[in-house]
């Protein structure tokens, strides 16, 4: 009978490959998505939802398809690990779900096509980030009027992906911190059958504002204090330094792109002209 190091090279190196691309069982599982762990106890005031305390976290990371073949044969995991090694773009992808009725934001892991422990950098992180309005089965979500709904899932969505950059895919996980480096973050906006197309422009477009003046140090609904706006300041610093680009999309169609290095530099210089300006009224 044939097994797998009895076909050809070439057919194995096939194989490899489609693993790499195959989904993570997690997003096919609606119990595995709906295991989650809160930072605050419940129940909670969604209005005072804000950052981190907006996430809950899936309690299990799925193991990728790929898990099953490093732990076949040494000639396997070996040829395995080349495949890896070859990959020209490594893309991991995440669906997050936006819900207006209610404060929280919760992640799932749509494909990571290999283990976190064999690589330390990812060439595109895309983020399917669904807007709803109502009850559904999936994940993210925030509460308010427009203004203070905008700004609680963006900031909640910051502090999942600072997790991510320091721990990884385990984000739960001190142990199995794996700090990674992103070519890309792509964030595709997807407003399904209850947004149309107009509303999500919108959305986008008021996202891409909120982008542009955190990027600058000036959004007034979360630096209202000098401890928030360092604790934010510290968290630009440690994405600029992990991403190279951030890119957001909406319908389909790229609506801003940002490149962290010349942000960092718009950064520096804003805030020499507001010590300038300062200084000049005094």
């Amino acid at each position: 009978m044939p097994t797998l190091l009895s076909i050809p090279r070439e057919i194995r190196d096939q194989i490899y490959d489609w693993t790499l691309s195959d989904t993570l069982a997690s997003s096919r599982s609606r119990d595995m998505r709906r295991e989650r762990k809160c930072l605050i106890p419940f129940p909670f005031d969604p209005e005072t939802l804000f950052g981190e305390d907006a996430v809950q976290y899936p309690v299990h990371t799925s193991l990728p398809p790929a898990h099953g073949l490093l732990h076949t044969t040494r000639q396997i995991r070996h040829e395995f690990l080349e495949g890896i090694k070859r990959l020209s773009n490594i893309r991991y992808k995440v669906d997050l779900l936006d819900r207006k009725d209610r404060g929280v934001l919760a992640p799932t892991w749509i494909s990571v096509p290999c283990l976190p422990c064999f690589t330390d950098r990812i060439d595109v992180l895309e983020v399917n980030w669904r807007v709803r309005h109502g009850k559904t089965s999936s994940i993210v979500t925030s509460v308010g009027e427009s203004d203070y709904y905008l700004s609680n899932s963006i900031n909640g969505s910051l502090a999942l992906l600072q997790r991510f950059v320091e721990r990884g895919v385990y984000l739960l996980s001190k142990k199995k911190r794996r700090k990674v480096h992103i070519g890309l973050l792509e964030i595709h906006l997807n407003g399904g059958a209850d947004i149309d197309e107009e509303a999500l422009d919108e959305f986008a477009i008021d996202a891409c504002s909120f982008l542009d003046d955190y990027l600058l140090g000036e959004v007034s609904s979360v630096y209202y204090d000098d401890e928030k706006r360092q604790t934010f300041d510290e968290q630009f610093e440690m994405l600029a330094s992990k991403i190279d680009r951030i890119q957001i999309y909406a319908n389909s169609t790229l609506k801003q792109e940002w490149g962290l290095h010349d942000a960092v530099a718009k950064r520096e210089e804003h805030a020499r002209r507001l010590v300038t300006r300062d200084y000049d009224s005094t």
